[in-house]
């Protein structure tokens, strides 16, 4: 398995704080980042593909034959490499842009 190295390090943020999620995830996303009632952030990159960032923290991703729904402790956003890192209790996912 050939492993990528972050081509810009990567910036890690912490996903409760709304603001700078909602700036790194209109840059990774391209596209304007909507906000829910409930405070939910959302890039959408079509009809099944998104990123969606609650105020707790919480992350659900929707990408033909994987997802990922559960909180997290830090994203890190490789803007570079076209990936958003999610890591959270020992487990890592990988959401590349589209």
């Amino acid at each position: 398995m050939e492993r990528r190295r972050r081509a810009d390090g990567g910036t890690a943020v912490d996903p409760t704080d709304s603001a700078t999620v909602r700036d790194h995830l209109s840059r990774f996303a391209g596209v304007d980042v909507e906000r829910d009632d409930d405070g939910t952030l959302r890039a959408t990159f079509g009809r099944s593909t998104f990123v969606a960032v609650g105020p707790d923290g919480t992350v659900t991703t929707g990408m033909p034959l994987h997802g990922f729904d559960g909180s997290a402790e830090r994203l890190i956003f490789d803007h570079e490499a076209g990936e958003l890192h999610v890591e959270a209790d020992g487990i890592s996912y990988t959401f590349r842009r589209p």
